[in-house]
């Protein structure tokens, strides 16, 4: 066995030297200097100084992070939000004065993001640093999860992460999404990791503005082309113009000033794919007869755009190439896909766009500089526009997200602010719709479209964003209450806080997005529809943008209270009054926007979103209808129904898939003896009506057991709901009644084939998988092919 050995001492300069900061020859007893100036030769042996660890730099990193992204809120604070930060931190500082270590954020850095990601930046006097750490939207203790064995909780994701050990840079300096357990993960080369609230520079912002109006004056040189990838010019514009001035101000996947100067430039934001995505998309929306393949059949409308995308991705190899125009087309030909009726390609094609999201690595926001300014607006945007087709895809089919709230890293601060005050005006062959200033020009015609009083601005930024705070919550509602596993237990706890966030969503919104509409409604006494006497007055109505915004909000709070009702797949044994009656109002407040979309611009191009929105509301009139008995109260009711289908029926044009929610709605109608026309109607418009939640009750089906439950029938009482104050107090408690005898139908014969809806809710039934969504129910039950 070997004896350890004494390492060898490194010898220092003496004292002396080292004060002088001379040479030293480390000479002993005294070095030469000292012996020849005759004083004394001290050596001071130390322990050499350790490193900081890399845990400790990213500690200290973290902490200027959240200390930067305090200071930044204090910018901005009134006085009041400035001494409730800097209380909070006091205890803090303290302690560090005494002498304690602590790795734990400061309190006050967090719950000033936490104030900051709820409130989403807007215009120019917006501060990104507000939106640095948008990870925890809701309030409270955050509810992502999955099943009944998953709690992750959002506030774990308030901190901004440390997002340097996913983004890996190649030698050419090109960025790459690897984490860090991958073996083609490499550290950023020469890029130091700043974690910190992003500051929002001026300069950046006043270019990017600059640089789209400067983009939007060369617009009118296009036409002067031959033509645009093989389509007329002349059709190819009025198909881009068609685009701008619909779903694009509610969905800005497309950044309209690169997409332009590319087309032109053959540069990397345009492609010929991506180009007739738009095109087949937009040819749904035209009243042109020259985008049909047979001028007599509106539903070849754009077909030779779709085979020519197919042809693309084959001849390319787009699927194996990601690009951000590729994700952008595929997720354009999947949402419309999906609103034609073809769930299986829309699945796939969207499924591809969100796997190259994350191969890109779109769902990562580091800011560190690798990207130009109108690089990183670009990737924002298409970021959250797959965020939000994800989760309405999900609602959709009831099927898996792919992006979950604990992959989102991305800021939805967007700096280019141009499109956010242009004016909503009328435009010409595009079914009657409306269009934005700024386009190239109105061609077609148009047929029996309304004309809108006064021009409104359209406020797209401000409202997408609002769309992306939403989608947040959105998830929640999805993780909780409708993915396999969920249980009742975890989601009562669930339900107040996500209701909370759904009221301060709503109590956040700026007031140029709030949806008010004309007040002034008539039935017609021929066919029961509501017809909204806007003309009469000077009240412009909202943009489109806006009333589907607020529609998704309504069919989300249906979504959220509709699972606790008798049937819903986490029912109580008694009626959740408060719940009924928020699906009650919310029902209602949706077909108010149906109408008034329908009065102000047709439905005949309305987006797919709305017709969602519809058919949940629809699945609430059904039950209130069949509730009451005969007379005003019950032709109130098949009013807001035979309205909301009507609704419905008309936005089979542009949507076919809308065919599938229609038929369920009238097969429910048949069930409960009710006619989608009204043989009466009363000369006053619709009004809110005493709900008999016993009566209700009885239209659903009756659960294994009978049992009081001890809920009462008021159900639990929601904080900050006023669904009471303008809807009857809830009335007793009811017992489960038996089920309903084939007299009580009518026509015996009806259950033959309906009777599975007497045990099965269309939209929530039971959640184990099979039976998820209004398709999925479509599929089983209609004898239909199924999608998945």
């Amino acid at each position: 066995m070997s004896t350890p050995t004494t390492p060898k001492i490194i010898a220092k300069a003496c004292n002396a030297c080292r004060a002088r900061k001379i040479r030293c020859d480390t000479g002993r007893p005294r070095c030469s200097t000292c012996a020849a100036q005759k004083r004394a030769c001290v050596y001071v042996l130390e322990a050499p100084r350790k490193r900081p660890t890399l845990a400790q730099v990213e500690d200290l990193r973290s902490e200027v992070a959240r200390l930067e992204a305090l200071v930044a809120v204090l910018r901005t604070a009134s006085p009041k939000e400035r001494d409730a930060c800097l209380q909070d931190t006091a205890p803090l500082a303290r302690g560090q004065e005494a002498g304690a270590v602590t790795q734990s954020p400061p309190a006050g850095a967090v719950h000033a993001n936490r104030r900051a990601s709820e409130t989403p930046a807007t215009g120019r006097g917006s501060c990104a640093a507000r939106d640095s750490s948008s990870q925890g939207s809701l309030p409270g203790r955050g509810l992502d999860g999955g099943g009944e064995g998953e709690d992750l909780a959002e506030d774990d994701l308030a901190e901004e992460p440390d997002l340097a050990p996913f983004v890996a840079v190649d030698e050419m300096g090109k960025p790459s999404s690897f984490g860090p357990s991958s073996a083609l993960n490499q550290l950023p080369l020469g890029h130091p990791h700043h974690a910190g609230g992003e500051q929002v520079n001026d300069a950046v912002r006043n270019g990017l503005i600059a640089n789209a109006a400067l983009q939007r004056q060369q617009e009118p040189a296009l036409a002067a082309l031959p033509h645009i990838y093989g389509v007329p010019t002349d059709l190819a514009l009025h198909l881009l113009d068609v685009h701008w001035s619909k779903e694009h101000h509610t969905f800005p996947l497309t950044y309209r000033p690169a997409l332009i100067r590319d087309l032109t430039t053959h540069g990397p934001h345009c492609s010929e794919f991506l180009l007739y995505a738009i095109f087949a998309r937009s040819s749904r929306l035209s009243d042109r007869l020259d985008v049909r393949d047979d001028p007599a059949d509106p539903s070849t409308a754009g077909r030779r755009y779709f085979r020519r995308c197919d042809e693309l991705l084959a001849e390319q190899g787009l699927l194996l190439s990601p690009s951000i125009p590729t994700v952008t087309a595929l997720l354009l030909l999947g949402s419309t896909y999906n609103a034609r009726g073809g769930t299986s390609r829309g699945w796939l094609f969207t499924g591809y766009a969100l796997r190259m999201v994350f191969d890109l690595g779109l769902h990562l926001d580091p800011r560190e500089g690798n990207h130009p300014p109108e690089e990183a607006e670009i990737r924002r945007r298409v970021f959250w526009s797959a965020f939000i087709c994800d989760k309405l895809q999900s609602l959709y089919l009831g099927r898996p997200m792919t992006i979950h709230l604990r992959d989102a890293h991305v800021s939805h601060a967007f700096h280019d602010t141009f499109e956010e005050h242009e004016l909503w005006r009328p435009q010409t062959g595009c079914g009657g719709g409306r269009g934005s200033g700024g386009g190239s020009g109105a061609r077609g015609t148009v047929t029996g479209a309304p004309v809108l009083r006064r021009p409104t601005p359209i406020h797209s930024v401000s409202t997408f964003q609002q769309f992306c705070l939403l989608s947040r919550i959105m998830t929640q509602i999805i993780n909780r209450f409708y993915v396999v596993g969920a249980s009742s237990r975890n989601a009562k706890a669930a339900l107040q806080e996500v209701d909370d966030a759904l009221q301060s969503w709503k109590q956040r919104l700026p007031a140029e997005l709030a949806c008010s509409l004309p007040a002034t409604t008539t039935p017609h006494t021929d066919t029961g529809l509501v017809a909204t006497a806007a003309a009469a007055t000077d009240q412009p109505y909202p943009p489109p943008n806006i009333m589907s915004l607020h529609a998704i909000f309504h069919s989300l709070v249906i979504l959220l209270h509709r699972p606790f009702v008798s049937d819903g797949h986490l029912r109580q044994t008694t009626v959740p009054g408060a719940s009924w009656q928020r699906c009650t109002a919310a029902a209602r407040s949706i077909t108010d926007i149906g109408l008034a979309y329908r009065a102000a611009h047709t439905l005949q191009a309305a987006p797919y979103i709305l017709s969602y929105a519809l058919y949940v509301a629809c699945t609430i009139h059904v039950r209130n209808a069949a509730a009451e008995p005969r007379g005003r109260a019950r032709e109130e009711q098949v009013v807001l129904l035979a309205s909301s289908l009507q609704c419905l029926e008309e936005l089979c044009r542009a949507n076919p898939g809308v065919a599938r929610p229609v038929s369920i709605i009238q097969r429910l109608m048949a069930i409960h003896g009710l006619d989608h026309t009204m043989e009466e109607t009363a000369d006053d418009a619709p009004s809110a009506v005493s709900l008999d939640l016993k009566a209700i009750y009885s239209t659903f089906p009756p659960n294994a057991t009978t049992s009081d439950g001890g809920g009462g029938g008021g159900g639990w009482a929601f904080r900050g709901s006023n669904a009471s104050s303008n809807l009857a107090p809830v009335r007793g408690n009811f017992v489960q009644p038996t089920r309903a005898s084939e007299a009580d139908y009518g026509n015996p014969a009806r259950l033959e084939r309906l009777d599975y809806f007497d045990f099965q809710d269309p939209l929530y039934g039971h959640m184990d998988g099979s039976l998820s969504l209004f398709f999925d129910l479509c599929d089983a039950d209609f004898g239909l092919p199924n999608q998945g």
